[in-house]
């Protein structure tokens, strides 16, 4: 009996042993678009910068007022473009310059593991920005996974910093 009863363990231990994987979820457990900030050829961290979602339910500040130099810009499954608002302010609150970015995309249901589970990827089809304080915005790579490789580069002009 009692060695059955080892047998048992050993056996559930195997299992146990078999049915793990050396596959993990990335950091970025969501297919978010990671944005960088340029003016010219060079990365910069932009100060006093504001970032939010336009005509999203709940809060949607995704940056306040702060010296960043990249981002990651949520996008929804349930719809095929999300906006977002980015504005710089000064020292007194005032608004010194103001754009928007709307991304067009699809949303390709992905299922990437028994770990990880399901999730959605993003292929951005087109972008529109305004041009007060943003010079360009480059799609670095049109299909978004839950990588961290930049997928935008948001080109700030030089004269509104």
């Amino acid at each position: 009996m009692r060695i059955l009863l080892h047998i048992a363990v050993l056996i559930a231990l195997t299992l146990a042993v078999a049915s793990c994987s050396d596959e993990s979820c990335s950091d970025n457990g969501s297919s978010l678009p990671l944005a960088t900030f340029y003016v010219g050829d060079n990365q910069v961290t932009i100060s006093a910068l504001s970032i939010m979602g336009i005509g999203v339910p709940g809060d949607s500040v995704l940056a306040d007022g702060a010296s960043i130099k990249e981002a990651y810009l949520p996008l929804r499954a349930s719809t095929t473009s999300t906006s977002y608002r980015l504005w710089r302010t000064a020292s007194d609150g005032t608004t010194i310059v103001s754009d928007t970015v709307t991304l067009t995309y699809h949303a390709i249901e992905y299922f990437h593991s028994i770990e990880c589970g399901a999730m959605y990827n993003f292929d951005i089809q087109d972008v529109i920005y305004t041009c007060h304080g943003i010079d360009s915005v480059v799609v670095l790579t049109p299909l978004i996974t839950n990588s961290r490789t930049p997928a935008l580069r948001i080109h700030f002009s030089a004269q509104t910093l």
